[in-house]
């Protein structure tokens, strides 16, 4: 199914079209979707137990407002929490449909950085999270600028 899906998606021209791609309302649904996938499947396997999770606007707002994305102005999104957490997922999901991460590549950030103590306790877990999805986000960055 995601070849199918890379051909509706496909750019042809990676840096004229990723804005237009992030803000789209379309690709920010979809996004979402595999953000909380990406999540839920990297807490399950930091927690060793199956969890099913919902990523906050904050958490995403501030790993980006963190990120290289952010500071070396690459990206530049404003407006409300919701707006940038939308543009995030949608930036994730470009990664990912145009065939440039794997799910797996997608995980491992996050998995890396999830602390398990810090699960337990959802300010914790917030700090946690925004700082797993910074890491995502920057290795995101760094492969968009090679």
């Amino acid at each position: 199914m995601k070849h199918s899906l890379c051909v509706l998606w496909k750019d042809s021209t990676k840096n004229d079209n990723l804005a237009s791609y992030v803000h789209n309302k379309g690709n920010a649904k979809l996004g979402d979707s595999l953000v909380n996938f990406i999540y839920s499947v990297a807490k399950s396997l930091v927690s060793k137990k199956p969890t099913g999770m919902k990523v906050s606007d904050s958490i995403l707002t501030e790993a980006y407002k963190g990120s290289l994305w952010y500071k070396r102005k690459t990206l530049e999104l404003t407006g409300k929490k919701n707006r940038i957490a939308d543009a995030i997922e949608a930036l994730i999901l470009y990664f990912w449909i145009q065939e440039e991460r794997s799910l797996e590549s997608l995980i491992d950030p996050l998995v890396a950085e999830l602390e398990p103590d810090r699960l337990h306790h959802p300010k914790e877990e917030h700090y946690s999270a925004v700082l797993s999805f910074r890491s995502l986000l920057d290795s995101l960055y760094q492969s968009y600028i090679e």
